[in-house]
């Protein structure tokens, strides 16, 4: 009992436990907790107060985390949506500027082009390997910006999803560059140098194999039976090809942090993010227990004698700032176009962090002797200084309101702010533009995003830079002004992703095989009276409990339900179909009706229930 191995866990947990407590309740919003927890680890570490050492189970504990960390970040990719932002029909350089995959790459390309004439100056100055300084400067900390954009709120917004994206890339690209040059410096050119390119076939075969197990009908049932038994069938299948996926990495000589990665991404394929409830498990597992012992170890671990030679090394130290932040921001400078020029700068910055791989990476180069000691020690020095300044300036830069939004709605009107309400509960990216100053106070109460516009005119609408896919609900009060901005919009801007009232439409507005859609006020209000004399009290009861249960439509696009009979399919039982339409027609389903790929469904119920339907209905 002397040597207990849960004492310095327990540290370890309490810290974990504390630090956010603290940071909330001082209300420090600048410094991200996983900076906290990882100048705490130091502060517990056998260099200052000797409470906590690395063991066998810590070491093991805190690379799970990493792995864990990784594996999540692969999830929060959404390559279904990366795909349908491909620009299509007539091409606008807002519309390539905003795609996340074409975004990332870009900046990570830019990143490497740069540090080859960065690592060339340094030459100049300082004996150094170009190469090894050149796949060296564009790694990027997935472990630093991951947990950042997360408490941020951003990883399910385009900007995250192009700063996550390119940080996979980094990593990615970053370990297979690092590992064939090291290969080519010891062995020379060999074919084994390439295994790496196994695990992509695994990917490959694994998703095959995936995509035909979950066709089959008696899995499917199996493993909705289990989901939520003790068992947590769902988690434990996560954790296996997560394992699955490191143990391959292993076995080819490559990072385990690209088998998580790419575990991550696997499964993101056939989880809906936000939709399902593993998504949520693994959040808990993962961020509540594993990934804070990551980064407190991160901390126990810096060996500060590293920094003995730091005066020595400070010119080095400040150029390889500067090569960092210079490499990142330049290419950075695109996202301009979408997001505005702060937040653009607030993602170079965040991306110009430095944390395990660029420290595993000067490991690497001091076994190969491309690096001295005094330069590893400035590497690392160098990682930890920039993992503590660039998340405090991202903090600064990215204090904004999100600059672009996927919905506009010109409003000012009482529908515009009902509409509003839902919008928020939906969770959608969107901007209400307000020339009517006493419907403010109301938008404010419940805060609601608007922008308070003196007057609405199509100077306001070209300032919007819209994109193809973006909406624009035209709901002012003024039929005029809802004309005169469709026709705007439709005619100069090309744009027809536009809703509106049928009272402001036009002849020249009306355009059978375009997008934009006429509301009829008088059929709507038709609609509702109606109900509430045929069924009051159901129209009652939603209208108090809206907050808790909400209509939405769902269009069947999984396969393995196609032809089903809606008794053979287990939805959850805090909802319920409602219509089901099928090529143009409409009716109501029961037990024996057959479902098909393409119906749209009409589910009522509870978030969590139509968070349900949705996982069971689309892919």
């Amino acid at each position: 009992m002397n040597n207990l191995e849960y004492w310095p866990i327990f540290i370890i947990l309490s810290i974990a436990w504390v630090v956010p407590l603290v940071l909330s309740r001082l209300e420090i919003s600048k410094v991200p907790s996983v900076i906290v927890e990882i100048v705490m680890g130091v502060m517990v570490g056998p260099f200052v107060l000797g409470w906590v050492e690395e063991t066998a189970i810590t070491s093991f504990l805190a690379q799970t985390g990493f792995l864990f960390l990784i594996f999540l970040a692969g999830m929060e990719i959404d390559v279904n949506k990366i795909i349908s932002s491909f620009p299509r029909g007539r091409i606008k350089f807002v519309d390539l500027v905003s795609n996340s995959l074409l975004v990332a790459l870009f900046i990570y390309f830019g990143s490497l082009l740069l540090s080859l004439p960065f690592a060339w100056l340094m030459n100049q100055f300082m004996e150094v390997d170009i190469v090894f300084y050149m796949f060296l400067l564009p790694t990027v900390a997935l472990s630093i910006t991951v947990p950042i954009l997360k408490a941020e709120g951003e990883l399910k917004r385009k900007f995250g999803q192009i700063l996550l994206m390119e940080g996979a890339i980094a990593t990615v690209m970053s370990i297979i560059l690092i590992s064939i040059y090291s290969g080519v410096l010891k062995k020379g050119f060999q074919v084994e140098l390439l295994l790496f390119a196994i695990i992509f076939i695994v990917f490959i075969v694994v998703y095959w194999l995936g995509k035909r197990l979950m066709k089959v009908r008696s899995f499917q049932q199996l493993l909705y039976r289990l989901e939520h038994a003790a068992s947590q069938i769902r988690v434990r299948g996560a954790v296996a090809l997560l394992l699955f996926f490191v143990v391959i990495a292993h076995l080819i000589g490559t990072e385990l942090a690209m088998g998580a990665f790419f575990a991550g991404t696997l499964l993101s394929l056939f989880v809906s993010k936000e939709r399902s409830a593993l998504l949520f498990k693994l959040d808990g597992m993962s961020y509540g227990f594993f990934i804070p012992i990551f980064f407190i170890m991160v901390g126990v671990n810096l060996d500060l004698s590293a920094l003995t030679q730091f005066q020595e090394s400070i010119p080095f130290i400040l150029t390889l700032i500067v090569g960092f932040f210079v490499t990142q921001l330049i290419p950075a400078l695109i996202m301009i176009k979408v997001f505005g020029l702060k937040k653009a700068l607030a993602g170079g910055v965040l991306l110009t962090a430095r944390m395990g791989l660029t420290i595993a990476a000067a490991q690497i180069g001091l076994s190969l002797n491309v690096i001295s000691s005094a330069d590893n020690a400035g590497i690392v020095t160098t990682a930890i200084l920039v993992s503590l300044i660039s998340p405090s300036i991202y903090k600064i830069f990215n204090n904004g309101k999100e600059e672009h939004h996927n919905i506009y709605v010109f409003g000012g009107s009482r529908a515009s702010l009902f509409l509003a309400e839902r919008l928020k509960m939906h969770d959608m990216s969107f901007i209400t533009l307000i020339q009517k100053k006493e419907i403010l106070p109301d938008f404010d109460k419940k805060s609601l995003n608007y922008k308070f516009i003196q007057n609405l005119s199509a100077s306001v609408v070209d300032g919007l830079k819209l994109r193809s896919a973006d909406l624009v609900i035209v709901l002012t009060e003024s039929n005029n002004l809802n004309q005169e901005l469709t026709r705007y919009i439709k005619n100069e801007l090309k744009h027809s992703k536009i809703i509106t009232r049928k009272q402001s439409a036009t002849h020249d507005l009306i355009d059978p095989q375009g997008e934009i859609k006429f509301i009829d006020h008088d059929v709507v209000l038709a609609n509702h009276i109606e109900n509430m004399i045929a069924s009051p009290d159901s129209v009652s009861s939603l209208s108090e409990s809206f907050g808790d249960y909400r209509l939405e439509e769902i269009t069947i696009s999984r396969s393995d339900i196609n032809r089903k009979l809606v008794k053979e399919v287990p939805f959850p039982p805090a909802g319920s179909l409602v219509i089901q339409k099928r090529a143009g027609e409409v009716f109501i389903p029961h037990g024996n009706t057959h479902l098909l790929v393409g119906d749209i469904m009409t589910v009522i119920g509870s978030h969590a229930a139509l968070a349900e339907f949705r996982s069971i209905l689309e892919k």
